[in-house]
């Protein structure tokens, strides 16, 4: 425990489901940390989902105090989900519900902006963003009429700690529609009734914007006059901790409501179907997988349970694989399929299944769509040797060791592995010069466990994966494919 005058700094994560907030030192240390949960609204029919921004800011204002406890905050950098857009007025207030990244209303709409502005790295899905402008404007218009701007998570956190409106290039870059070479939003996008003008500037991730207002410190505790980063997406965060900052790193794992896996790639990346983002190293991209659903799914079963089954000893004893198939796209998919509106299918069930054996299924088919984007990235020529695991879900043994099953490679888990929040702080750090790429790389060598593959059950895994690939096929009749 540090010192109430010991110098930190504080990295704030906006999660799907809640907020922590880190403080590290100078060492890249956890010093102390602190979660807040939060509701997430999905419609009736999982298209729909809208987020309060205002439980976003009430979270942080629950827990900051406590984890600053009178240090010296040197930085403050917030990451998010992503791309979550929530509309502000001059004061950056919320006018309206966030549209989280899980909202995949505007699915013509991002059909719309695909053919006024073609041939971009993110393809025409609404996760990706940009399209969420216009729903807005046409669905929601008492709202749009009253937003000076259409905020970012981590911008609209940045925005109450320092009263300016930015958008970082990661979370520009991860939106439909931007010209990497130009550095900001196609031109053919704007004044065409879309919503474009509502973003606001674009910055560099590591750009110091302001510092923390008289209010924000009053609200918050964290000390008045603390620098604060633009910051990113959540994906940046959790690359940090991990030490990914150059290119033919290890895959990286982030896993959470939903998981994402990073490959550090060269700038200018691009493969088709593929998620691409801006890291916050000049030269360096994200190139990532996502499945919608993940922790999400494996909560599902624990409240149908009324406890954690993740590392129980029934779900240990038994035998693997399990008896079932889950094809975990409970709110629709993202890679490999964009198939907003796939949904979770469970397959073999019978009348002697119980609630340890559906958390057995939903863990392996969450580690089974890992393995079918790990395939991709493979047959488009990228190395995958190791999986380093991050975020809440690493906290299950059991679910790396299936993982390192499925996979046939080891799964390792860094000592750290508080993900993104962790992550926020040391780019808060990068950005003011206190930590560089060496050393971010050197705090996330220290191994906490490794997870090492049997070949019995891998080759039993992938006797099962080519039949969760044909069940997952059971989708296609929902919704069509996008690109």
């Amino acid at each position: 425990m540090a010192s109430d005058d010991a110098e930190v700094l504080l990295g704030i994560d906006v999660g799907t489901s809640g907020v922590k907030v880190v403080a590290t030192d100078l060492e890249g240390r956890l010093v102390r940390s602190s979660t807040a949960r939060y509701d997430t609204q999905v419609d009736s029919d999982g298209r729909g989902s809208d987020q309060d921004a205002g439980s976003w800011w009430s979270a942080i204002t629950s827990v900051a105090g406590g984890v600053v406890a009178g240090a010296r905050v040197l930085a403050v950098a917030v990451t998010s989900q992503a791309p979550t857009l929530v509309p502000v007025d001059d004061r950056g207030r919320e006018v309206g519900a966030g549209l989280t990244w899980l909202d995949r209303q505007a699915v013509a709409e991002a059909a719309e902006i695909e053919r006024i502005a073609p041939g971009h790295r993110n393809g025409p899905d609404p996760f990706f963003g940009t399209a969420k402008l216009p729903w807005l404007l046409r669905n929601r218009p008492e709202v749009a009429a009253r937003a000076v701007h259409v905020l970012s998570a981590n911008g609209y956190v940045a925005g109450r700690l320092t009263g300016r409106a930015t958008l970082d290039d990661s979370s520009a870059s991860l939106m439909q529609g931007f010209d990497e070479q130009a550095n900001a939003f196609d031109e053919r996008l704007f004044g065409r009734g879309l919503g474009i003008e509502l973003l606001p500037p674009i910055v560099a991730t590591t750009d110091v914007i302001g510092v923390v207002t008289d209010d924000a410190a009053a609200e918050t505790g964290i000390p008045a006059g603390a620098p604060v980063v633009a910051g990113g997406v959540d994906s940046v965060g959790s690359a940090l901790e991990a030490g990914i900052l150059d290119v033919g790193g290890p895959l990286v794992e982030m896993t959470g409501f939903s998981s994402a896996t990073m490959l550090a790639v060269p700038a200018g990346t691009h493969v088709p179907g593929f998620i691409h983002e801006r890291h916050c190293v000049p030269g360096v991209d994200l190139l990532i997988t996502a499945q919608v659903t993940a922790g999400a799914t494996v909560d599902w079963v624990n409240r149908l349970a009324g406890q954690d089954l993740r590392d129980s000893d029934a779900l240990l004893a038994r035998s693997r694989p399990s008896r079932l198939t889950t094809v975990p796209s409970f709110a629709g998919e993202r890679t490999p399929t964009w198939n907003p509106r796939a949904r979770g299918i469970i397959d073999g069930i019978d009348l002697a299944a119980d609630g340890v054996e559906l958390m057995l299924s939903v863990l392996e088919g969450n580690a089974l769509a890992l393995a079918d984007d790990v395939a991709e990235l493979r047959a488009r020529g990228f190395a995958v040797d190791r999986l380093l695991s991050t975020g809440g879900g690493s906290a299950s043994t059991a679910w790396l060791q299936i993982k390192a099953d499925a996979l046939g490679v080891p799964v390792l888990r860094p000592r750290g592995g508080h993900g993104a929040a962790q992550g926020a702080s040391y780019l808060a750090g990068l950005a003011i010069g206190v930590h560089d790429v060496g050393g971010l790389q050197r705090f996330a060598a220290d191994i906490e466990h490794e997870f090492t593959p049997d070949a019995e059950l891998h080759d039993r895994y992938e006797h099962r994966r080519a039949h969760f690939s044909r069940v997952r096929e059971l989708n296609r009749a929902r919704g069509p494919e996008a690109p």
